[in-house]
């Protein structure tokens, strides 16, 4: 069982023993359903309830944290799931599937995925020996995922244009 690391606790809120977390992972809607988190010690955590605080935060009540003293003791914890519990569409991947793909443009190795940056448009970086360079992540681009082989593939003429090295 895979762990990813999905919230991370801000502060307590209210009397009653809730966090205020911001969210770590693909928004409130990829969360929204987790049953189960665990501390950065595996100590399993069960949830009463999650809800929505916008801004990329959440909401969460924990059966095992029921007063604001036991919430305090919560500052600053990273809490993680079970990759299966995310919710995605079937076209998304986590960023964690991807880092480490071999790069092919048009049949020839171009390096390794070595981070995606999320922004606006995420950024995928690409690192071959001591070079970087990077692409964005768009639909035009046709990027395939093959994570049988290890390979992310991608033609050249598409990455023409939007493919930029760092100096």
């Amino acid at each position: 069982m895979e762990k990813i690391i999905c919230l991370s606790v801000v502060k307590p809120q209210g009397i009653k023993g809730e966090l205020k977390a911001k969210i770590l992972a693909d928004g409130f809607n990829s969360i929204k359903n987790v049953k189960k988190l665990y501390d950065q010690n595996g100590k399993e955590y069960s949830v009463s309830k999650i809800r929505d605080a916008f801004g990329g935060f959440a909401f969460v009540t924990l059966t095992e944290v029921v007063t604001r003293n036991d919430a305090e003791l919560f500052r600053g914890v990273d809490f993680f799931v079970e990759k299966s519990q995310i919710n995605k569409a079937s076209d998304e991947y986590f960023i964690a599937d991807i880092i480490g793909l071999e790069v092919i443009v048009d049949g020839v190795f171009e390096g390794r995925v070595t981070d995606v940056i999320s922004a606006n448009v995420d950024m995928i970086e690409v690192t071959n020996g001591c070079k970087k360079w990077y692409f964005p992540h768009l639909k035009s681009l046709n990027v395939v995922f093959d994570f049988n082989s290890g390979k992310l593939l991608v033609e050249k003429d598409k990455l023409d244009g939007v493919r930029f090295n760092e100096d």
